[in-house]
């Protein structure tokens, strides 16, 4: 089969692979769509080795890597023990999460990376590194868990299926920010994560919703996906700017961009006693506590979010993620597919074997 293959920094290419087997418990997917993830960029250009030290050295450039976890599928063939799935089913990515059902994490129910009951909190081994399998979605056929799939509903297209794992940070942005009805948001970054992070809070009745970014084209798009406002980092002061329309500042601030930076920022910009949340990769960076103090501030991040419930607001129609889709491409066009990400050229890119 075809597959995008890792060959080095910030290079990849089509190849001819050996087609992986469906195993027990798993289900054989013929890739629909595949949507190119900012962690898959980043990992490319070595940028995430970088962020994850000191916690894991396992995120190194593999060649031979088949990247993609953003994707739609249809079920080509169904492993020993799987109930309730046909061959031509249509499916999305229902869970990340994987568990051991040993480890302090899996006993109490909590959310986490799992890394199995012996491992040490600070390494991820490798054979739970999602950038060394063989399975990635970049390809003509890749396998997956039953047990981590949901079936696409029918008012549901398979463009925007392959947009949900990306909507669910969106979802636990809102979350983890507890937004009620009529509190204010401003949300850092208009790419694709902020853009869904903008959706989810619309449809949990935020007003205003702020988008703030550098790049005009982004911010555009984002008024006519429904911001309230938009400011552009480079042409104001962005900071005054979300204080004159919602007074004492946001009631929440969402960090949608990789730039560590703007942590401060965004501290300086949020009211009194509101939360910034982090969503996303941030890259490391220096940051003054004492203004969190002094504001008494909360901050969360989370590990991705529900795909279930952000592909529940797709199907009833509460987001519209399609305007985030600027480009679709086929598979042998992945390195000019990842050229335009890098440069902000596109925002999501679907790529199609």
């Amino acid at each position: 089969m075809k597959a995008a293959v890792v060959k080095g920094k910030g290079r990849i290419g089509v190849e001819e692979v050996p087609a992986p087997q469906v195993r027990p418990g798993t289900l054989l997917l013929k890739t629909t769509y595949c949507s190119i993830c900012g962690s898959d960029l980043e990992y490319l250009s070595g940028a995430f080795n970088r962020f994850m030290e000191p916690l894991t050295a396992g995120y190194e450039l593999r060649p031979g890597a088949i990247l993609g976890h953003e994707y739609s599928a249809k079920v080509a063939a169904i492993g020993e023990g799987v109930a309730g799935w046909s061959a031509g089913d249509r499916v999305a990515m229902g869970s990340a999460r994987r568990t051991c059902g040993q480890c302090y994490y899996c006993r109490h129910g909590l959310y986490h990376l799992c890394l199995g009951p012996i491992a040490s909190p600070r390494a991820v081994p490798r054979d739970v590194n999602p950038y060394g399998s063989a399975d990635g979605a970049m390809a003509e056929y890749f396998v997956r868990p039953a047990t981590a799939l949901q079936k696409i509903p029918d008012t549901v297209s398979d463009e925007e299926a392959a947009m949900v794992e990306p909507l669910s940070n969106g979802v636990a942005s809102v979350e983890n920010a507890r937004l009620k009805p009529g509190d204010s948001v401003a949300v850092i970054g208009a790419g694709k994560i902020g853009l869904g992070a903008m959706l989810c809070a619309k449809a949990a009745g935020s007003a205003p919703v702020i988008v703030i970014d550098v790049r005009q084209s982004r911010l555009d798009i984002a008024l006519e996906m429904g911001a309230d406002a938009v400011f552009n980092a480079n042409e104001v002061d962005v900071v005054a700017e979300v204080a004159k329309m919602t007074e004492a500042g946001p009631d929440a601030v969402l960090v949608c961009v990789r730039e560590g930076e703007v942590l401060d920022q965004a501290a300086d910009m949020v009211r009194r006693g509101g939360i910034v949340v982090v969503t996303g990769v941030v890259a490391p960076s220096k940051v003054n506590p004492f203004l969190w103090l002094m504001k008494d501030l909360r901050f969360a991040s989370h590990l991705g979010g529900s795909c279930i419930t952000a592909m529940r607001l797709i199907a009833q129609g509460k987001v519209d993620i399609g305007p985030v889709i600027s480009a679709t491409m086929p598979l042998t066009s992945v390195q000019k597919a990842f050229d335009t990400m890098y440069n902000g050229e596109n925002i999501a890119v679907l790529l199609e074997p």
